[in-house]
């Protein structure tokens, strides 16, 4: 697979980290570069187009303008008066100086993700490469910053250092805690989650409808004759995770009993855990896994003991990876047009770019039976 180019991009900034700066220094910095450009010339627009112009609150453009007054950039405040601009383009410029307006600088989006770059899905990383190429004909760029601490129980100072050194326009939140996403809405920075949004922070998200996913699973489940069956549900706190349960353990049809199943991304502590649940439920007839990086390790653990896919055991995949067009039998999964999200996606950062107000955005997956799930006869008691 090709390598996404901005990989090396991500991976030479954190080998050569710069100095931390605020993001109202960011903001300042970016209004000084509009100022020699021409771009604004004699007064500034109002604080509210101002933030509307560089995708922040009104909060930071006040402290922005705070920097930009001290440094004799701009006039003191006065009342329903446009502060005036007191330099000018051309007080930087020598008299050698090329007479062309500065270009403004590219701007680019940041997506931020818990998840360590070689763990990233396939079809993550096909997302992200179909954003960054689509959006280079907008003249905007994408940067992935990689943050396995974001899912720790304080990563507000981290995250602070590193959106105040980003410059990002605005950002997608990739796999992000409550805390997380909570800081983000604090500090007013314009931001989509990619998977689901807390209430508490309530931020525009375009996600997969992950309970109606795992409730339409559990029903062709118990339709196919399988009543206990094993939800593999990786331990991370995210919103996503919490919504496969409720729809999953949601499901009340007569007989069925959903048993949920830990699955750590260690090897061995996931093996653990499946043989924990086969100890406690010997009738359970099927898994369900949430995650592609599931699949391999069941598959193993099935091969080391001896049991069969579907003669044994039914598998279901909530998502899908192009590695399962090689298994057989070919496993029965779920799949969203991707195309189609991230068409969806990218009209979101444009709107958000742009200062327009976005829905949320929920997908429905089809169902694409394959032969990993057998009719197993109906219990007598159902």
């Amino acid at each position: 697979m090709a390598r996404i180019p901005v990989f090396q991009e991500v991976l030479e900034e954190y080998m050569n980290p710069a100095p931390a700066l605020s993001l109202a220094e960011n903001v300042a910095n970016k209004i000084k570069q509009m100022i020699l450009s021409g771009s604004l010339v004699n007064v500034l627009p109002g604080e509210r187009e101002l933030g509307n112009k560089l995708s922040v609150g009104r909060e930071t453009v006040r402290k922005a303008l705070t920097i930009l007054e001290k440094e004799n950039w701009i006039a003191p405040a006065r009342i329903k008066v446009p502060r005036r601009i007191l330099k000018a383009a051309t007080d930087n410029m020598g008299p050698d100086a090329c007479s062309f307006p500065a270009q403004e600088k590219k701007a680019t989006i940041g997506f931020l993700t818990s998840q360590p770059l070689k763990r990233l899905a396939q079809s993550v990383l096909v997302e992200v490469y179909t954003i960054l190429k689509i959006l280079e004909e907008d003249g905007i760029s994408v940067r992935i910053f990689e943050a396995p601490w974001l899912l720790g129980n304080n990563p507000d100072k981290r995250l602070a250092k590193l959106v105040g050194k980003s410059e990002c326009v605005c950002w997608i939140l990739h796999r992000s805690s409550e805390q997380s996403q909570l800081w983000f809405k604090t500090h007013g920075i314009p931001c989509i989650v990619r998977g689901t949004s807390y209430q508490s922070s309530n931020l525009p998200y375009l996600d997969r409808h992950w309970a109606a996913t795992t409730h339409h699973a559990a029903r062709h489940l118990w339709n196919k004759g399988h009543r206990t069956v094993g939800l593999c549900l990786p331990p991370d706190p995210l919103k996503g995770h919490h919504l496969m349960q409720k729809g999953f353990f949601g499901f009340s049809e007569q007989g069925w009993n959903p048993v949920l199943i830990p699955t750590p991304f260690e090897t061995p502590a996931f093996f653990e855990h499946l043989t924990k649940a086969f100890k406690e439920h010997p009738d359970m007839s099927a898994l369900v896994t949430t995650r592609g990086n599931q699949i391999i390790p069941i598959l193993s653990y099935v091969e080391a003991r001896q049991l069969s896919i579907p003669g044994q055991l039914s598998l279901v995949s909530l998502t899908y990876e192009p590695f399962m067009e090689r298994l057989f039998p070919a496993i029965t999964y779920y799949e969203e047009n991707s195309t189609k999200t991230v068409h969806k996606l990218i009209r979101m950062l444009r709107s958000l770019i742009s200062g327009k107000h976005l829905k949320n955005i929920s997908v429905i997956p089809e169902l694409h039976p394959g032969q990993s799930v057998i009719q197993r006869p109906v219990p007598a008691s159902s």
